[in-house]
């Protein structure tokens, strides 16, 4: 009996400290505690003009239980070599990552990315440009490590009066249709050059224009070098012979070649979308007197960006959802007017907002240029030493153009150089 009794009052207290804990610290309610225990950190890394700071700003109030931290570093090699240290285990990474146009060396790391396919990819996959979708996925179209956010079709930007004065087709519909191959491009640069002395860009901007528009570079789908023959070689022998015509500026400093184009010794050059910004701030001084057309040979792209998330990342589901948001297609029209970024999703191409007159150019609405480009470009398959070749090639040209070394000896040398370099 008298153990009856002390369990009884056990019991009783027990009730009490139970019923005394649930209505402790009113200024908390559950759901509050819940919510801060479900708060989630993600880091971001990207370069100044990846992503638009009003996008940035909208996806931390779209998802009010993440912690977005945004680092900016700095873009170019920097970036890279920092982003392939972490990926070699040498450094502590982000959740999220922004990728330039050389995503594609990255699908050799690719277990160490996030299968965007496993988030739900594929549901939004119709929203994107296809051939800049793939740019992110393997081969067999299994594994995507990043989702598209714009592109940087190429096109040709052209002195309208130049072209006017020697009588040549100086509407971009008139280029467009008149000026198809690389050699009637040739056969206008002579006309313009004989009655106004200018010329196009350099012998190796014309290499980099032609081998970018081509369906195959320096390595087949399967990693066999062929850039000893067919396309390639095709763009160097176009390139030398722009050169021995007389129709190429010669091979200077970028601040050489702006004080040129601003002085009006240059009257066209292919150039990605982006180009606009360096153009305007290049020549000041010939305000309204370019265009953009269509470019002869095709289209080709030169930058565009994406974003994917590492395998370490404890919150993958957290982090497609940030990164679907960060592209979609109402922030990469954002992006646009932010900063000129051309969205990768063709479905807005049409939208008002889109509209973008200039007049630098004339007034031309230079999206109904860009937005027929960005779908007809062509992308060769790449390998993780395109860039190696590039480089060396282009090197070449140079010494034929600044050396007058003969061109089928500089090609050899190149082919050579490339070759020992992929030996090693």
């Amino acid at each position: 009996m008298k153990i009856k009794t002390y369990s009884s009052i056990l019991l009783a207290l027990c009730l009490a400290l139970v019923v005394s804990a649930c209505s402790s610290n009113p200024s908390k309610t559950d759901n509050e505690n819940k919510s801060e225990n479900q708060k989630v950190t993600l880091k971001l890394w990207y370069w100044n003009g990846a992503i638009s700071d009003a996008s940035l700003q909208a996806a931390k109030e779209k998802f009010p239980n993440i912690n977005l931290e945004a680092e900016k570093l700095p873009s170019g090699d920097d970036y890279l070599t920092k982003l392939r240290t972490t990926l070699a285990g040498g450094g502590s990474g982000p959740d999220i990552v922004a990728m330039d146009s050389w995503i594609s060396s990255m699908l050799e790391y690719k277990n160490q990315f996030v299968n965007l396919y496993d988030q739900g990819a594929h549901d939004i996959e119709s929203q994107y440009l296809d051939w800049k979708w793939k740019l992110g996925a393997d081969q067999e179209n299994q594994y995507l490590i990043g989702l598209p956010i714009d592109v940087a079709p190429v096109v040709l930007f052209y002195r309208t009066d130049l072209f006017k004065q020697a009588g040549v087709p100086s509407t971009p519909q008139e280029i467009h249709e008149q000026v198809k191959s690389w050699e009637d491009y040739f056969e206008l640069l002579k006309k313009v050059k004989d009655k106004t002395g200018s010329q196009t860009g350099n012998i190796a901007d014309i290499f980099r224009s032609i081998v970018g528009q081509s369906p195959e570079n320096f390595f087949d789908k399967d990693g066999k070098y062929i850039g000893d023959q067919g396309d390639v070689k095709r763009a160097w022998d176009l390139s030398v012979k722009a050169f021995q015509d007389g129709l190429t500026f010669p091979f200077t400093s970028d601040t050489e070649k702006n004080a040129a184009i601003n002085a009006s010794k240059i009257n066209s050059f292919n150039g990605a979308s982006w180009s606009v910004g360096d153009l305007v701030s290049a020549a000041p001084d010939t305000t309204g007197k370019w265009g953009i057309a269509y470019p002869p040979g095709g289209v080709g792209n030169q930058g565009g960006s994406f974003l994917g998330a590492l395998k370490h990342t404890k919150h993958p589901k957290e982090a497609y959802e940030v990164i679907k948001f960060l592209v979609s297609p109402d922030n990469l029209v954002q992006a646009y007017k932010e900063f000129g970024n051309y969205p990768s999703t063709p479905e807005i191409y049409s939208l008002p907002e889109m509209e973008s007159k200039n007049e630098f150019f004339g007034g031309q609405n230079l999206n109904e240029v860009f937005s027929e480009a960005a779908k007809d470009v062509q992308i060769a398959p790449s390998n993780s030493q395109d860039i190696m070749v590039l480089n060396t090639i282009i090197e070449g040209l140079t010494k034929v153009d600044t050396m007058k070394k003969d061109a089928n000896k500089a090609w050899e040398e190149a082919q050579t150089k490339v070759k020992r370099q992929l030996s090693r």
